[in-house]
């Protein structure tokens, strides 16, 4: 059954600069097929360090531009590029000189 979520509905916890705002998880859906997050990162900042232990991430760059840097490569960020990272990888983002949002897509949900 489709369901519409709210913004006021929606968990969204903030750390030094880095906004994260669940828009769907296991809880919400009510299977854990998905889970997806809009991080918002303020101008020249850096979110925490984020382990794709157990399941792929597909990133989507929504605005702004800056770098993620995956295990030991950096790779930049555009509006509208797309990033896969693979099982066993971790990655941070990092924000250019504007504020940089970006979906983070992880299926299986956690």
């Amino acid at each position: 059954m489709p369901t519409i979520f709210e913004p006021n509905d929606l968990p969204i916890r903030n750390q030094d600069g880095v906004t994260y705002t669940t828009l769907a998880n296991a809880a919400m859906l009510g299977a854990d097929a998905l889970q997806v997050e809009r991080v918002s990162l303020d101008a020249g900042k850096t979110s925490g360090l984020a382990s794709a232990v157990d399941a792929e991430r597909f990133l989507y760059v929504i605005q702004g531009s800056g770098q993620a840097y995956v295990s030991d490569e950096t790779f930049s960020l555009a509006p509208e590029s797309m990033l896969w990272i693979d099982p066993g990888d971790t990655f941070t983002l990092e924000a250019g000189t504007e504020q940089l949002e970006v979906l983070v897509c992880r299926a299986p949900a956690e």
